[in-house]
This record gives C-alpha cells, sequence and structure tokens, in this order.
C-alpha cells in the first residue's frame, strides 16, 4: 500500500523538512511525500530521490510559485505561510486518502494503521487540541482528499481565509472554523504535542503531565508544539529524538540499522552521569570551575526565570543544559537522572530540592558558603579549596562501578 504524505516548506525549513522525512523512513516505505513549496530547490528532491529508491518512496516537488499565502495571519513567529499550502491539496493530489505533517514532526512508527482508518463521511481527522480543547490540532491530519475534491474544498477554504485570517489562530482557526462538528477523532498517539509540558505549566493542566507520561512509550508521531528542539534553549521532552533524526545518517536509515530501534542521546560520548542545580539566582559558587574539572557529568541548571547572560554564555560547554522557565517534566526529569546534586547557588533555595534530593536518597555536595541544608547530611566543603570536592565527587562517582 502506497502512504500518501503532503508537507508545505520554505526554503529555510529545507533541513527540519529531511528531517522529518528521514524519521518517515525509518519505520516506513512504500511512500509518496507532496511537498508544497515555492522556493526548495530542484536539486535537494533529485538528492532525495535517490536516498529514497531503495524503499520504494519518492518525494514529488509540488510548485506553487504564483501564491498570496504571505497576506495570511501568522500569530506567531515559528509559523510560517507555507503551513497554508495544504489548503492546495486537492487541487495538486490525485489520491483519495492523504496524510498532512508539519515540518515539525518526528515520525515513530509504522504509518501503516494510520493509513487504514476508515474515515467514512468525514472530510478530516484529526487529533483534539490539548489547550483548546473544542478544535483539533492542525499539524496532523488525515484527510479525506476524494471528498476535498467532490466538494471544492480548496476554494472553500480561501474563501473562509479571506475573511477571517485577521481574527483566527493562523490557519488552525480557519480549519476548525470551517470544518466545525464534521472532523474524526484520531488517538493522541497519532500527535503528540510536547509543546504542552511548557504550556501546561502557564495554564495549570496538571492533568497533561499523567496522560503524557502514560503515553509517551505508545506514541506514533511526535509533533514539537511551542518552543521547537532546535531552538537555542528547548525545556520539552524528547527533543532528542528530533536530534537523533537530524544527525542520523541516510546510510544507516536506508539500512535500517540497530541504531535506530535503540536511539541516541544527545550528550558526548564523555559524559556518563548527571548533576542539576536548581537557582533564582545567576551567583553559583565556583560553577565554571566545576564544569571543566568533571567533564564526565552533565550540568543541568533550572530556574523560574530567565538566565543571565553569564549563565546562557556556558552552554559553551558541551556537558551543560540550561533550563529557564522550567515545567514540571523537567523537575521530574531531571531529578530522576542525577548521580548526585549540586547546592552551589546563593540565596535562596527553591522547589523544597534539598528535601526532594533527600528522598531520592542521591548525595549533595555543597559549600560552606551556599548550603541550604538543615539535616547536616550534605558534602560540605570550603569555598576556598573547590579542589576538595571535586576528589570528592570523582571518588563518589568511581564507587558507583564497584
Amino acid at each position: 500500500m502506497n502512504k500518501i504524505i503532503a508537507m508545505g516548506a520554505d526554503n529555510g525549513y529545507m533541513n527540519k523538512v529531511e528531517t522529518t522525512i528521514k524519521s518517515i523512513a525509518a519505520f516506513n516505505d512504500h511512500f509518496k511525500i507532496y511537498v508544497f513549496n515555492d522556493d526548495l530547490p530542484s536539486e535537494w528532491f533529485r538528492v532525495m530521490n535517490r536516498r529514497l529508491a531503495p524503499l520504494n518512496s519518492v518525494v514529488v516537488n509540488v510548485k506553487i510559485s504564483d501564491n498570496n499565502l504571505r497576506k495570511y495571519n501568522l500569530p506567531t513567529p515559528h509559523l510560517s505561510y507555507a503551513a497554508y499550502f495544504r489548503f492546495f491539496i486537492p487541487d495538486m493530489i490525485t489520491e483519495d486518502k492523504v496524510l498532512y505533517l508539519d515540518s515539525d514532526i518526528i515520525i515513530n512508527d509504522d504509518l501503516t494503521n494510520l493509513f487504514e482508518i476508515d474515515l467514512g463521511n468525514s472530510p478530516v481527522a484529526a487529533v483534539r487540541d490539548e489547550l483548546q480543547e473544542t478544535n483539533f490540532n492542525s499539524g496532523v491530519l488525515l484527510i479525506n482528499n476524494s471528498y476535498w475534491r467532490a466538494y471544492s474544498i480548496s476554494r472553500q477554504l480561501f474563501n473562509v481565509a479571506d475573511q477571517y485570517h485577521e481574527v483566527e489562530f493562523g490557519d488552525q482557526g480557519i480549519l476548525n472554523r470551517f470544518f466545525v462538528g464534521q472532523w474524526k477523532e484520531l488517538d493522541f498517539k497519532y500527535n503528540f504535542m510536547v509543546g504542552m509540558d511548557t504550556i501546561a505549566e502557564r495554564f495549570q493542566k496538571n492533568e497533561w503531565y499523567e496522560k503524557a507520561n502514560q503515553y509517551e512509550s505508545l506514541i506514533s508521531i511526535i509533533h514539537y508544539t511551542d518552543s521547537k528542539p532546535w531552538s537555542s534553549v528547548y525545556n520539552n521532552r524528547l527533543g532528542d529524538r528530533w536530534w537523533f533524526y537530524y544527525g542520523m545518517e541516510w546510510s544507516d536509515i536506508i539500512l535500517r540499522k540497530e541504531i535506530i530501534k535503540h536511539g541516541l542521546e544527545v550528550v558526548t560520548e564523555k559524559e556518563k552521569y548527571h548533576t542539576a542545580i536548581f537557582t533564582n539566582a545567576c551567583e553559583m559558587e565556583h560553577l565554571e570551575y566545576l564544569i571543566k574539572a568533571l567533564p564526565e557529568v552533565h550540568f543541568h541548571i533550572l530556574a523560574h526565570t530567565n538566565f543571565a547572560s553569564q549563565v546562557v554564555d556556558l552552554q559553551r560547554y558541551l556537558n551543560v543544559s540550561i533550563y529557564p522557565q522550567f515545567n514540571r517534566y523537567n523537575f521530574e526529569n531531571i531529578l530522576n537522572r542525577i548521580d548526585f546534586y549540586l547546592d552551589i547557588n546563593h540565596y535562596n533555595e527553591i522547589m523544597n530540592i534539598i528535601q526532594e534530593v533527600h528522598r531520592l536518597g542521591k548525595p549533595i555536595f555543597s559549600f560552606d558558603n551556599t548550603s541550604k541544608d538543615q539535616t547536616g547530611k550534605s558534602f560540605i566543603f570550603s569555598s576556598l579549596a573547590p579542589e576538595t570536592m571535586v576528589e570528592e565527587i570523582i571518588t563518589y562517582l568511581n564507587s558507583l562501578h564497584k
């Protein structure tokens, strides 16, 4: 069975589209991807088709250069006019069923079951939006294309867009206005919107985390809504999955090597351990010294606010990750990974972190001028001799292998 997929992209998103295609190819063959665009080079399509030939798959260059899409409302900076290319699908694609995918998506499974869903008389199937619960999210759409052609849906969508684009939430608002009461609901796993890790914190939708943790191992399509994994700072789950496919060699994908099954954690080969610092201040005692002295340790720095430039600049060390305005997912995920905690931030403790780390049974290393532990259980060192802390941490990490 051929799997017919449509995407829209502009030149600035070419590497993102390719990353999505890599993930599709890792689990699927016999697929055809129509890439709607007005500025992608023909050479890119030639290269992609040579790569996909062993999978009996193709990428089709759908050029729509004579369009007025830039006039439509783009409510957030990461949205592109290319999102409106999907409105052209019934005019340019002859197959009866089409899966539309945004370019900030990773496929995590064989798509056969999704394509076998019976749409009946529904014009489109989608996953309910986690924030706007009466609407669907438009990043993944299983389209009844024979219906769209029969009822001239393309022309009608553009008519609605012309009328409402100034007041709707981009293309998603237009689609929901047009298909209200007509769409078929898909399972949550077919559009796992990881941006909700951040949004749930903002809108106090704590039930998201229980639902997400339950589904995470079952998802078929990962959608990087809200912030993107290629941003300078990314606070949501599964960002490493995007980077895994971005960096994956095409030869590994085509040959379906074992590395695809096992995945990849985006840390350097030297890093074996994890530590964390929860802080509300940029003053952290001897932090840069510790980062350089402990290259086998990955340092996770979390704050409720944005970071000062001197903390942001620490990302020049590859064993550092920062989490400004961290969310509940970051809090739980990092705590579950750490081998020890560093109580080296000045001023106040946040999130009762000392108590949380003691509950986990992990050691806490601190300096005499930063310790906030009232229990006396922390290992405390002189701020005048940070090398003694490093020596003790190394001794502790070595003991983990005995």
